[in-house]
């Protein structure tokens, strides 16, 4: 069974930053992350906690990195990185997302996201 998924919101724009972000779990699930899939469906991510640090070994497509503290503050934003990069940043959790998300959404280091029980009937739980 997949873990349920999560809406998030950006308490300083109120902008819904995805409506389906789904934990990372298990040792394989940490690791796997998004590696071999095709695509990341709109409005999805997936989210690690804690984050020891990224890579993108395996992926076809570029991601967006929101690094967050503890309290789901925003720490730090890597933009499109590209398939076989690391970053070794260390932080209490980081969300991937579709490249570009971020610049649309208009995260900034500092924002407070508020995670909420996805609402959507369509996104698996």
């Amino acid at each position: 069974m997949k873990p349920a998924a999560h809406r998030v919101v950006d308490e300083r724009t109120g902008q819904t930053v995805a409506t389906a972000i789904r934990t990372a779990e298990g040792v394989w699930g940490s690791f796997a992350g998004l590696m071999f899939k095709k695509e990341l469906a709109g409005g999805h991510g997936l989210v690690f906690r804690p984050a020891r640090g990224i890579h993108t070994h395996f992926m076809r497509f570029p991601i967006d990195l929101v690094f967050l503290d503890t309290t789901d503050r925003v720490t730090k934003i890597r933009e499109a990185m590209r398939p076989w990069r690391f970053d070794f940043t260390n932080a209490a959790g980081v969300i991937e997302l579709n490249a570009g998300t971020a610049r649309a959404m208009g995260i900034r280091v500092d924002d407070q996201l508020r995670w909420e029980a996805a609402s959507d009937p369509t996104v698996e739980s």
